[in-house]
């Protein structure tokens, strides 16, 4: 027999309205996205009350910008979690995605537009390259992506000599440092159109539906007549337009190329994934759940700049936010089953 716990003794000795009133908090606090969004407006008030200027404007751009760049990368990658993969390559490819942009720009002369677009469809090249090892030789997008993580950092410091590409022009500069109406950074404004198009795939089409019915149970979904390998490979595609897109914006933002962009991203977009509900055992999560992750980690790292933390610790609470997040994910699916 299951012991009744305080708040179940309350509602049930409560009148119906407050009753109500009880099982709805309940219920809220089950919404991982809620939850969130209290503990990050607990961080905006003790950053205030520490710190006036972490509420200015200037810093809600920086923060707002920043958030928005790790978002991007985090949706990518959060498309290959859905399917019980995992894409550690995200920091590299990054770093990639800015110094291919200049370095088309700079060395060979090519207009912004195509140098974009080379730097999209060689980032569409190596996600292909992920999933065909994923679907065809069977292999874990951990150990492939590894392996990318590696190539793709030792890539740049060749073509760079370990230098940055420096000399952007400045309407390239502009995905970066730019604002619409003088507000909105740019950033914010491309992150938004990614999450809008990757909520509307997984939510209102058949494609995002196999893609869920892949992570959940591989083989009732090709069983079900699935493409299974055809939507694990877009996934995979999908996460690492996605770092090269935020590798762009870096070099805009920066105005160069720099060879060590992008390093420890992976680790951020991961844990923003895990902690807005995704599970790694894939098939679980949304857009919505990665947004909130990423707002709560973007607010968390402005708030430890503008208290003038040491940069090294960073990394420290980062990991241990990813671990405090694992941990309530393996908590959650040991209780379902």
């Amino acid at each position: 027999m299951v012991p009744k716990t305080d708040v179940d003794v309350a509602s049930a000795s409560a009148p119906k309205p407050i009753a109500g009133v009880l099982d709805t908090i309940r219920n809220l606090f089950k919404i991982t996205e809620f939850v969130i969004f209290l503990i990050v407006v607990v961080l905006l008030i003790v950053g205030a009350m520490i710190n006036p200027r972490f509420l200015g404007i200037d810093n809600i751009k920086i923060m707002t910008r920043d958030t928005a760049i790790l978002a991007i990368a985090a949706i990518g990658v959060g498309f290959t979690i859905l399917t019980a993969g995992i894409d550690l390559s995200v920091g590299s490819i990054i770093g990639l995605g800015g110094v291919m942009s200049a370095y088309f720009i700079m060395v060979w002369g090519l207009p912004i537009w195509l140098a974009i677009l080379m730097t999209l469809a060689l980032g569409f090249l190596i996600g292909s390259f992920h999933g065909l090892y994923v679907t065809k030789l069977h292999m874990h997008g951990f150990l492939i992506t590894l392996v990318t993580m590696g190539l793709a950092r030792g890539f740049i410091l060749v073509i760079t000599n370990a230098f940055p590409i420096t000399g952007l022009p400045r309407a390239y500069n502009y995905l970066g440092q730019g604002y619409v109406f003088n507000v909105i950074p740019v950033p914010v404004i491309i992150c938004l159109i990614i999450a809008g198009l990757a909520f509307y795939l997984l939510r209102f089409t058949y494609i995002g539906r196999q893609i869920y019915a892949a992570g959940s149970n591989i083989e009732a979904a090709r069983y079900s007549g699935v493409n299974v390998d055809a939507r694990i490979m877009l996934c995979y595609i999908i996460s690492v337009i996605c770092a090269s897109i935020v590798g762009i914006i870096q070099a805009a933002r920066m105005s160069l190329g720099h060879p060590g962009s992008g390093e420890g991203f992976e680790l951020m977009a991961i844990t923003a994934c895990i902690l807005g509900g995704l599970s790694l055992m894939g098939g679980e999560g949304g857009v919505l759940g990665i947004l909130a992750g990423a707002l709560l980690i973007g607010v968390l790292q402005n708030e430890m700049v503008m208290l003038n933390i040491n940069p090294y610790w960073h990394r420290i609470v980062i990991g241990l936010v990813l671990l405090v997040a694992i941990t309530f994910d393996y908590v959650r699916r040991r209780r379902r089953t």
